[in-house]
Order: structure tokens, then sequence, then C-alpha cells
């Protein structure tokens, strides 16, 4: 995925989210309480899902092929 294809998910979660918590307090002043509780556990899955989005680097984490980690100490 691309960097345009990773905002354009994020933007996508961030509307889901505000489009089902403005659903849930549109049922809560109605007072249909249980769907509204549906609809925040929704919310929260969302809300969940959103901090799984990590923003790239550039820089490559240790231990990769060209700079291996050597998991034994030299002895004298």
């Amino acid at each position: 995925m691309t960097e345009r294809h990773n905002l354009i998910a994020f933007c996508s979660l961030v509307a889901a989210i505000c489009y089902l918590a403005t659903v849930a307090a549109c049922l809560a002043a109605y007072g249909r309480y249980a769907e509204a509780l549906g609809f925040g556990g929704l919310t929260t899955g969302l809300v969940g899902v959103l901090g799984t989005f990590r923003p790239k680097s550039g820089v490559e984490p240790a231990g990769t092929p060209t700079d291996p980690i050597s998991t034994m100490e030299a002895k004298p």
C-alpha cells in the first residue's frame, strides 16, 4: 500500500467512527439505550482498529539480513 492508500483508509475509519458515534447518540436521545450501547461497542471496536495504524519510517530495524545481530557472545 502506498502512503495515499494509508491516508484513505485512515480517513475512512475516522469517518465511520464519527458516523457510528452520531447514530449512537441519536438512539440514546430517543431512549433506545440497548441499540445505542451496541453502536457504542462498534465504535469502540473501530477505535481499537484505529490504534493499529503506525507511520512508516525509512529506517530499517536492527537484525535485518544486511545487519544480523549476533546471539552468541565472543569468548576471549
